[in-house]
């Protein structure tokens, strides 16, 4: 299973067009976080909604390789149970999921320390509900991915996060957000943590059942 993990991390981050896409997607954030300057409705932007929703970037990569050469029938030859190889590929999202929320961090003590946009309370609650947006949006791609396929669920993949960036700048440059968050950042941020894990489960088994069906 943990041989799976690697090979996907080495799809993803070895491989020099996944590698460059990578450094050219976080590098265009950084250039767009320095010219906006002190700007809390960019900042929430990227760290809500931006970089969270990238998390299932390693599955995607992963996928679209075991397409390329077949793997995926390859890896059932292997002496893994399909659990194992949903797994891995959860275990992938987790991972990546903890990568992005060390960058959002850093980003976020950028603004703080750096920018003075927020106090650092506020900017680590942002980071809290990316993490619930990462969840969340892991759960319905995973399904999505392994339902259409690579090509297919791709399309909704970007489809998606161009909705979500559009709907959150039209909606009064965030505003509406903003006065979420006002309600009681605690429970709002632990009802999105609990139904991000929830869905995740769910997910998982969602997943299989489809991997199941499409290799009896």
């Amino acid at each position: 299973m943990w041989g799976i993990v690697k090979k996907d991390f080495y799809d993803t981050f070895c491989i020099p067009k996944n590698l460059l896409s990578n450094i050219l997607g976080y590098l265009a954030m950084i250039i767009l976080a320095v010219l906006m300057g002190q700007n809390r409705y960019m900042m929430m932007l990227f760290v809500v909604v931006c970089i969270p929703m990238t998390t299932i970037a390693v599955f995607q990569m992963a996928l679209e390789q075991d397409e390329k050469v077949q793997f995926d029938e390859i890896m059932l030859t292997y002496p893994v149970t399909k659990k194992e190889i949903i797994m891995a590929r959860f275990i992938d999202n987790f991972i990546y999921m903890g990568i992005n929320t060390v960058i959002s961090v850093i980003m976020v003590l950028g603004y703080v320390y750096l920018g003075k946009t927020v106090d650092i309370r506020t900017g680590m609650f942002y980071v809290a509900a990316g993490i619930a947006v990462s969840l969340i949006a892991t759960a319905v791609f995973s399904i999505g991915f392994y339902l259409l396929g690579n090509k297919k669920g791709t399309i909704l993949y970007v489809g998606m996060v161009i909705i979500v960036a559009l709907f959150y700048g039209l909606s009064s440059r965030g505003q509406w957000i903003s006065r979420i968050f006002q309600t009681d950042p605690r429970i709002l941020t632990g009802i999105a943590l609990i139904l991000g894990g929830l869905l995740m489960a769910g997910s998982y088994w969602v997943c299989l059942k489809i991997y199941t069906r499409q290799h009896s």
